[in-house]
């Protein structure tokens, strides 16, 4: 049983920085891209980039259970990688139909996967709220701002004021 939880435990790492650092180089770019995405909020571009972010996300998720099958697979847990990758993802999901199980020996794995999968779907979730509060904050900016370059020159401007005061004094 050790032997079964300590490889379960190194696939949950891999696929812990996988998702983890995918995340963080979407974040990125989205960040980089933060005043395009402002002056671009139309309703096309809008679903377009969300669309975007979910394929991407799943994704992740995607190569995350292949990585648990290939490790069905190559320990020749199940007998070819559709099977193996068809546990996995209804494992990962806990959708768990029960009509594909693995051996008593090796049964905990399915039950981290399916531990692994809730984790790791519900911080997509907490990034996906992320983004799509900030684009909504984009296209209903509070009254008066139109955004974050408007609220850069007032803040320029109002430290000007106050520069020109002090210097009048």
């Amino acid at each position: 049983m050790l032997k079964e939880l300590l490889i379960a435990f190194a696939i949950l790492g891999i696929c812990l920085v996988i998702h983890v650092t995918g995340m963080v180089f979407l974040g990125q770019q989205l960040v980089q891209r933060r005043e395009k995405i402002q002056q671009k909020v139309s309703f096309l571009y809008t679903s377009l980039l969300l669309i975007t972010v979910f394929s991407i996300v799943i994704l992740l998720h995607v190569i995350e259970s292949c990585v648990w099958a290939a490790f069905y697979f190559g320990y020749d847990l199940f007998p070819n990688f559709e099977t193996s990758l068809y546990f996995s993802m209804k494992s990962y999901s806990t959708v768990g139909y029960g009509d594909v199980l693995l051996s008593h020996d090796w049964r905990l794995l399915g039950t981290i996967e399916g531990i692994a999968g809730v984790l790791l779907c519900g911080l997509s979730a907490a990034f996906l709220f992320a983004i799509v509060s900030a684009i909504f904050r984009f296209r209903n900016p509070p009254a008066g701002q139109t955004g974050r370059l408007k609220v850069s020159r007032n803040r320029l401007q109002m430290k000007r004021k106050a520069l020109k005061a002090r210097l009048t004094h």
